[in-house]
Parts: structure tokens; sequence; C-alpha cells
């Protein structure tokens, strides 16, 4: 790293996480105490004069950057309700674009918090390119953005000089990989003993969780495929619920890609390894007996599956999720 200073902007939505954006500024600022030099500068950019969190939490912000950027910081927009989070994140892109296209041209490695991968995947940025996103959002974000390579199941990804991350509290794992990629390795070091930052962590899969279990939906069809997931979980097959809905497999494939975007053999595939997560997580019942209740017979199989959906072996999951 020469001694020029590296210039970040952070970029504020109209609603954002405050603490990812003082938590990133603060490892900035750790840089500089520990370089005993002004190594990075930093500012707010956003569309609003003195951008402020549902809380009330405000950040002094400009329009656009003072100088040329060596590093923009896109940070997330909160929610869990996926329609209104989505439309926002739409609005919001728009107003992202310009500044991602300055950032191309200043040559600056570009990093989205959580949801703001959508602004990237919008500007075509992640086309044929791995990335990662909050696991809320992976369902609409592969259905919106088919060209990108998602695989939400990580928490951070690096793809040359763009990096996306997944939900929360995921900026701490996206500053340290920042701090090392801008050339101050030695530094990120010290900053993660002073702020005592929680070890590092690879997968978001043991995180997740239904939404439906938080936001109770009002869709009688997803409704009434849940409970019977929830009753007859082992006994799911097509021909299984379109007896019990009264519905012709046609009729019942087709109403899972219109309203739920999703085919029957894959709902099903999810209900029971959402089921096995929640066994490994709350049980000490083995991996085979776990495999059995869910609706599968071959434990091999059932632990292949497990690891290429979820990203861990079922036993690494249940020793990272307790």
């Amino acid at each position: 790293m020469d001694n020029r200073s590296v210039h970040a902007v952070i970029w504020l939505p109209s609603t954002f996480y405050s603490a990812v954006a003082a938590t990133l500024v603060e490892m900035f600022e750790l840089v500089n105490t520990i370089r005993g030099a002004p190594a990075i500068s930093f500012e707010f950019v956003a569309r609003q004069a003195d951008a402020a969190t549902t809380p009330g939490i405000s950040f002094h912000t400009r329009r656009e950057p003072s100088h040329r950027m060596d590093l923009l910081v896109l940070l997330a927009m909160p929610g869990m309700q996926i329609p209104e989070l989505v439309a926002a994140l739409e609005e919001e892109s728009r107003h992202a674009a310009p500044l991602i296209a300055s950032a191309q041209r200043d040559g600056a490695i570009i990093a989205a918090h959580c949801g703001a991968g959508y602004f990237l995947a919008d500007a075509g940025l992640l086309d044929r390119k791995r990335a990662t996103i909050s696991w809320w959002l992976k369902t609409d974000a592969q259905r919106r953005f088919p060209k990108v390579r998602w695989d939400a199941s990580r928490v951070l990804i690096g793809n040359g000089r763009i990096y996306t991350c997944g939900g929360g509290f995921s900026g701490l794992e996206l500053g340290k990989a920042l701090l090392r990629d801008l050339g101050f390795a030695r530094e990120e070091r010290l900053v993660h003993k002073l702020l005592v930052l929680p070890p590092s962590r690879q997968i978001q899969t043991p995180y997740e969780f239904p939404l439906t279990d938080l936001l109770p939906t009002q869709e009688p069809f997803r409704d009434q495929l849940e409970a019977l997931s929830r009753k007859q979980l082992g006994a799911l097959d097509l021909a299984f619920l379109g007896a019990q809905l009264g519905l012709s497999p046609r009729t019942l494939a087709r109403r899972f890609s219109d309203e739920l975007h999703t085919t029957p053999g894959r709902w099903i595939q999810d209900r029971r390894l959402e089921a096995a997560k929640r066994l490994l997580e709350s049980t000490k019942l083995g991996i085979s007996e776990i495999c059995y209740q869910v609706g599968y017979r071959d434990t091999a199989s059932f632990s292949r599956l497990f690891n290429r959906v979820v990203g861990l072996p079922p036993g690494e999951y249940r020793r990272q999720s307790q």
C-alpha cells in the first residue's frame, strides 16, 4: 500500500442500518489511528441531506462524492415484507445507478451490503458472476436476475473488485475483507482485536427460518400447503397434494409457478430441509432418524442434498447453529 489516502464513499438509501454504517467508519478510523496518519478518508452520500434511520439516528451526507472513489459501499434497506421491500429496492436502484457508474469509471472497489446486491444486479455488474444476498431475498433475486449465479448460502462473496454479502451484520465480514483488499491486512488484524469482533462467519444458512413464522401470510393457497406440510411432511408428493387440494397435477404445477414462483418438487424439498434444520437445531436425534422423519429414505443421499443446498453437512450445520 502506498502513502496515498484511500477515499471511501458509503451510499445511504432512504432507510438503512445505522449500526452497519457506524461500524464501517469506526473500522476506517481505527486504521487511521493505528497508522498515525489519515490512510482512509470517507463520506456518506445520499439523495437526502442528513439521512436518518427509522429510529431517528442521522448521518451528515453529501449529494455526490467530493473526491475520486477508491471504494463504494452500498448499504441495504431493512425489511422483510418482501413485496414492499423489493419495490423500495427497485426505486432506490434508480438513484444508486449514477453513483455505481461513477465508481466504475473511477476503477473503485464496489461492495453491496445485504439487499443492496439488487443495485449491482440491476446495473448488470453481477451477470454471470457468483454473488450472495440476504437469505430472505434469495428466491426473488433468483427469479428477477437469472443471469447472476446466486449462492445465498454464503455470508460474503468477492468477485474481482465487486463484493456482495448477506443480511444484517454480514457488514462486519464485508468491512474486514475490504480492509484487506485495500492493503490494510496488518491493520485489519488489529481492528479485529480492538473491536472484539466475532470469529469470521462464512455461511448464513444457519440463520434462516421460514418468514411465515414471523410474517403470517394471507395467501390461501400457500397457507393450505404449509398446513399440509406440518401435518403430513413424510407423505408430501405431487399426487398427495393434488388429492388434498382437489387439483389436477397440471393445475397444481401452474399454481405453484404463478403464486409461489417455484415447482412442487422444489417446494417439497425446501419444506423437508427446513424441517431437518429445525430438528438439527432443537433435538439430539441422529442424522438417519432425522432423514426418515422428514421423508427421505437414504441417509447418504439426504446428507449430499443437505450439503449441496444448505452449504454445510448436517453435522456441521448442527454444530454451527447451536
